[in-house]
């Protein structure tokens, strides 16, 4: 990014993280950042609002309500994803005006949920939008901060938490449809309030959600409980072939198996790094998806004490602590070889 921004009367360049030498010092930050990202976005007039490639629930509903939000007041806003949104989140409004490119005249460029900019895939046109300042919303502890503002709160419970509280601040009227939204990023990220970035904040966000008009037993049950029969023969297809070693539990999902198993969707794993960190036995659950082009999508998990997302950031990823991912070049067994390698160091430092 080319558009510079001040924190503590200091410019610095978008992209490079900032490090307060207090917690006083970043409070400060983090406030200019809210305040300079309300600024670009009452200014702005055709924004387009984009998150990350294979988008989950936290993804899509907090662009979704975001992109609501701004149409309220008065805006035009595109939202856009490189990749669909799963079938199963029909419900929200607007899901289906989720375009799969990025071009178009805009004036700014609002990226909510991606740590950083190559999880925007294709979307970001560097020649088209390189010169529009980029605000970046989002909560995973490794974002490298690479927008113009970068408003990130590690201590949030899900992309949708900040989203919710950036309309709180612009006085948006959060009607059913963005509290449907909202409370979809806020279920999903945290397992229907069973992680342990879940809050008192967080539940009372969801407690308001629900009295704007969202359903949290059917948001609940569409998001994180139902599935295709496709979906469970996938993914006992997955925990049976799956091996325990090390305190490690992991799988391997290749190209072919997807076709034996006659499933259309080319990446995703059903649910299937969730599945095994449950396992009483494992530390860390991984899981690895052979992609169209060769490279292999890794899914990390861990069980509490582990932090798997600095493992994922050293191999271009990111994440949270309990739950972070990347993409390797393959082949799989060169990518399973180099990821038990580095997860298993890292539970011994433990």
């Amino acid at each position: 990014m080319s558009t510079p921004y001040t924190v503590n009367g200091a410019d610095s360049e978008a992209g490079l993280q900032q490090f307060p030498d207090s917690e006083e010092g970043e409070r400060r930050s983090n406030m200019q950042a809210w305040i300079e990202a309300e600024g670009y976005l009452r200014r702005a007039q055709r924004i387009l609002a984009v998150t990350h490639l294979a988008p989950d629930g936290d993804a899509i509903g907090s662009l979704l309500a975001f992109g609501h939000a701004m149409q309220s007041l008065g805006k035009t806003v595109t939202v856009a994803c490189q990749d669909p949104a799963h079938s199963r989140f029909d419900y929200l409004h607007g899901v289906h005006d989720i375009r799969l490119s990025g071009e178009g005249n805009f004036d700014l460029m609002v990226s909510i949920d991606a740590s950083d900019l190559q999880r925007l895939g294709s979307i970001f046109l560097p020649v088209q939008h390189g010169r529009l300042p980029l605000v970046v919303f989002d909560h995973h502890i490794t974002n490298t901060m690479f927008g113009s503002v970068n408003v990130v709160d590690s201590s949030a419970s899900s992309s949708a938490e900040v989203i919710y509280r950036l309309l709180r601040r612009l006085d948006v009227r959060i009607g059913s449809e963005i509290a449907a939204a909202l409370l979809t990023g806020i279920i999903t990220d945290t397992l229907a309030f069973r992680t342990s970035s879940t809050t008192p904040e967080t539940l009372s966000i969801a407690m308001e959600l629900m009295r704007a008009g969202a359903s949290m037993p059917e948001i609940t049950r569409r998001a994180l409980v139902l599935r295709s029969y496709d979906s469970i023969r996938f993914l006992a297809n997955g925990i049976v072939t799956s091996q325990l070693e090390d305190g490690i539990v992991y799988a391997t999902i290749t190209r072919k198996m997807r076709k034996d198993l006659g499933v259309k969707e080319d990446r995703g794993d059903a649910g299937l790094v969730g599945t095994l960190i449950t396992s009483m036995e494992a530390h860390v659950a991984a899981v690895f998806v052979e992609l169209v082009d060769g490279s292999v999508e890794v899914g990390l998990r861990s069980a509490p004490g582990y932090d798997v997302s600095q493992v994922a950031f050293e191999f271009g990823g990111g994440g949270h602590a309990a739950a972070a991912g990347c993409t390797l070049p393959g082949p799989m067994r060169d990518t399973v070889n180099r990821v038990l390698s580095r997860l298993r160091r890292m539970i011994r430092e433990t």
